[in-house]
């Protein structure tokens, strides 16, 4: 490896504290150069163009800045967060919403993290001249991260904290759903409950339009749906222990369609 002039001690010596390889001219005019074109906005129709990037969050009601670029797959990834955890309820919506928001933060801060290895390879006072790319890469993100170790210490706690609240958001929306799902289907049972013995006793079923004890109102296709499946399955535990039973709304289970309310009555009231 051949060090040039610019450095008068072997090259791990530049990793200590306060001992920095001086910039040649060329890497000055470089960087002066390059400081030039990142000057923002100039015409009317791009500072008009970088204004609207500021909108108002449809969730929250918060103004919110993403570039072009980043809007279009924040809002992606933000509704395939919504789709995969299919929230029922305001809280939930809430909660699935800061889950892909932390998602999104943590991304970011790992791609500011990036860039500031980027910054410091172009950085005068952090980066080594020598004829080995690679050994050039890695002098210079040590120096880097020497240099920033203040602000790499800062964006490890805020990483932390935005872990903390993503899984703390991701536990709490896992037991609302949990507790969602068991009293739905403490409903669900009384009433499947009730269309099984009105069957039995000759009885017709209709689903209340009242809710339930936990608030959970059905459509009177999905109930038969329920019973008709219940007693397929308790049909089928008699079977195996040497008994039989009576199928109950033959044909509604495997009719019905939770987007079409009605769609399972026809076979059940036929059967």
């Amino acid at each position: 490896m051949k060090i040039h002039q610019t450095a008068t001690v072997a090259i791990p010596v530049c990793l200590k504290k306060g001992v920095h390889p001086m910039a040649s001219q060329k890497q000055i005019d470089a960087n002066r150069a390059n400081a030039q074109k990142s000057t923002g906005p100039l015409s009317l129709e791009s500072k008009a163009k970088t204004r609207l990037n500021a909108k108002r969050d449809g969730f929250t009601g918060q103004v919110i800045t993403l570039s072009d670029e980043d809007r279009p797959v924040f809002e992606k990834r933000r509704a395939e967060f919504i789709s995969h955890f299919a929230p029922k309820n305001p809280m939930e919506l809430d909660l699935a919403h800061s889950i892909a928001w932390d998602t999104w933060r943590l991304n970011h801060l790992r791609a500011v993290e990036m860039n500031m290895y980027a910054l410091g390879a172009d950085d005068p006072e952090t980066t080594v001249e020598c004829d080995n790319a690679e050994l050039h890469t890695a002098l210079s993100g040590a120096l880097t991260f020497e240099k920033q170790s203040g602000k790499f210490a800062l964006m490890s706690i805020y990483e932390q904290r935005l872990n903390r609240s993503l899984h703390k958001n991701l536990t709490t929306l896992r037991q609302l759903q949990a507790e969602r799902l068991r009293n739905c289907e403490q409903d669900r049972q009384e009433e499947v409950t009730i269309a099984r013995a009105n069957d039995l006793n000759g009885l017709p079923y209709k689903a209340s339009v009242w809710p339930g004890r936990n608030g959970f109102v059905f459509s009177t296709s999905e109930i038969l749906a329920a019973a008709n499946r219940e007693s397929v399955v308790y049909n089928a535990r008699g079977t195996v222990g040497g008994q039989s039973g009576k199928i109950q709304f033959a044909g509604a289970c495997d009719n019905n369609d939770p987007y079409r309310p009605n769609s399972g009555l026809r076979v059940a009231s036929a059967a």
